[in-house]
């Protein structure tokens, strides 16, 4: 006997007995939750068949429902190489979707994490040089500066100090004019 109940718009169908035609009836007695592991797999092979978007649709909501009433069935059947091919063929735009919105999130952490990873590396290499860079500078300026003061006390001669700092001799007295403001 087979009953039918509507509550709050949805339909709710209750299966008493196994009065059920095998041949005819494959998508109802995979509802029931006396459901033999034969009749899920029939049911499953059968599903997969469908072609249809429709088809497909109702056959995953009967699926959905079906294993939630008979999830013990469905972890032995779905060990069979048989059913997980039927299973995978059913759920095929499914997975596919799935499996896309997982690579999209996989691919937008790698990005961020890469991101990050890159910035924080630029970050501290861009330190490092400019420090090193700022003391090479500044080691430079004080040999200068001390040239310059030697120069100033009439201990060395400019054209000596120039040669001493790689630079014109002209080059050294605007370094000395700067030195002096």
């Amino acid at each position: 006997m087979i009953v039918l109940q509507n509550i709050h718009s949805s339909v709710i169908l209750t299966l008493k007995g196994t009065e059920l035609n095998s041949k005819n009836h494959e998508s109802l007695k995979a509802l029931s939750k006396s459901a033999q592991t034969d009749d899920i797999q029939r049911f499953t092979e059968l599903a997969s068949a469908f072609t249809e978007p429709g088809d497909k649709e109702k056959a995953d909501a009967v699926l959905q429902v079906s294993v939630a009433a008979n999830r013990k069935n469905y972890d032995k059947v779905r060990r069979t190489s048989d059913m997980c091919e039927a299973l995978r063929e059913l759920m095929k735009e499914e997975i596919e979707e799935e499996l896309k919105k997982s690579r999209d999130k996989a691919i937008q952490e790698g990005l961020a994490q890469g991101l990050e990873q890159g910035l924080e590396q630029g970050l501290e290499q861009g330190l490092e040089q400019g420090i090193e860079q700022g003391l090479e500078q500044g080691i430079e300026q004080g040999r200068i500066n001390q040239l310059i003061d030697l120069v100033m006390q009439n201990l060395l001669p400019i054209e000596t100090a120039a040669q001493c700092a790689k630079m014109t001799l002209d080059e050294f007295k605007v370094a000395m004019d700067k030195n002096e403001n």
